[in-house]
């Protein structure tokens, strides 16, 4: 009645259900654990099912459908994959979501192979011409997909080295690979004769080798500048005080596009702050800035020294107890130079103790005062 395949799938759905109960009886509170024993029971299940209507795949004797040269159905993969697939999905419900995507990726291709492949197998009594079948089917959805996986696989391993080693070791690095890349696509253009197996042979170890130096360099973990930098986080926040910073105004943009469309004009004329709203002509002391939007505005340096323009835009309370003043600013530009800054102010004016100003650090009574509706 029950196939050898249904007996062994039956028995392992029955073991993991007792070790699922054994694992709720015994740990008080472990929904992970859980959570993963069930998604090894349902998937074990669903292949017991599977395989007790489908009989292991054999035929019954004197079956009119049995072609009498029928070869034996061959072994598969797919059904391992599609279980980890699932079993990857319960996992990452209660770690990551990145897990669970993967485990639904996973369970989609698995079952889809499976599929197809149980398919092309019952097409013919000719082995060969059922691979044929399913290769016109499907290869032309797993060539672009292996593709992709492959050079994302290449690509991660090599920005992991590029991180891993210093600036001027990199740029090294960068050439000679590909110089050995160019210098590898001359020689197969001038060898077309070559054996298949040398050529694969060939790719298979740059392969190999680069995803080991990946697999280093990941190890080694990333160089001391850029560890630095992640833990003082240079770049999350603008740095809008009267002395230049060493990261923030590194490398200043001095010039503005024609096309920025600026809403006003802050000019820095020997030591003088003055304003020039849109469609106005005339200087001003004070301007008005619409809530809520992204606003353009030029700042133009035109004072000896290198001055950035700050905005002062009111006060946040980041802790209890604790308020945090709101800054945006320029970086520090020379004499004659410009730059564009953008910004936003999502509360009214008078919602703010402090009038809302640009000003020049460390520049004493020179101020534009900020009107916000």
């Amino acid at each position: 009645m029950f196939t050898n395949g249904s007996k062994y799938f039956i028995g392992v759905t029955g073991f993991s259900a007792v070790v699922l109960v054994a694992y709720l009886v015994v740990v008080d509170g472990a929904i992970g654990g859980a959570v993963a024993l069930a998604s090894i029971v349902l998937a074990v299940g669903l292949l017991a099912g599977l395989v007790i209507f489908d009989r292991d795949g054999d035929v019954q004797v004197g079956d009119a459908a049995a072609p009498a040269n029928a070869g034996p159905v061959g072994s598969s993969l797919w059904p391992l994959v599609t279980t980890l697939g699932i079993v990857a999905m319960g996992v990452g419900l209660i770690t990551h979501e990145i897990v669970f995507l993967l485990g639904l990726i996973a369970l989609v291709a698995g079952f889809v192979e499976w599929v197809i492949q149980g398919w092309s197998e019952s097409a013919s009594a000719d082995r060969g011409f059922n691979n044929a079948v399913r290769g016109r089917l499907i290869h032309p959805l797993e060539f672009p997909v292996l593709a992709t996986v492959g050079a994302g696989v290449v690509i991660l391993s090599f920005s992991r080295i590029m991180l891993a080693i210093s600036k001027t070791s990199g740029a090294v690095v960068f050439i000679v690979v590909g110089s050995l890349v160019l210098a590898g696509g001359v020689f197969f253009a001038v060898r077309p004769n070559l054996k298949k197996s040398v050529a694969i042979g060939l790719c298979a170890i740059g392969t190999v080798g680069i995803v080991a130096g990946g697999i280093a360099g990941a190890s080694a973990g990333k160089r001391d500048q850029l560890v630095e930098a992640n833990e003082e986080d240079h770049f999350a926040h603008k740095e809008c005080g009267e002395e230049k910073s060493k990261h923030f105004d590194f490398n200043a943009e001095a010039k503005v596009s024609m096309r920025s469309n600026p809403m006003a004009t802050i000019e820095f004329v020997d030591g003088k702050l003055q304003a020039r709203e849109l469609g106005l002509k005339s200087v001003t002391n004070k301007i008005t800035l619409q809530k809520s939007n992204d606003i353009p505005v030029i700042f133009r340096n035109k004072t000896d020294g290198e001055h950035r323009l700050t905005l002062f835009y009111g006060e946040k309370e980041v802790q209890e107890g604790v308020v945090e003043e709101l800054h945006n600013c320029t970086q520090m530009i020379e004499e004659g130079e410009e730059q564009l800054l953008i910004v936003r102010i999502d509360k009214p004016s008078i919602a703010s103790e402090k009038p809302y100003k640009f000003y020049v650090p460390g520049v004493e009574d020179q101020s534009i005062e900020v009107f916000v509706p």
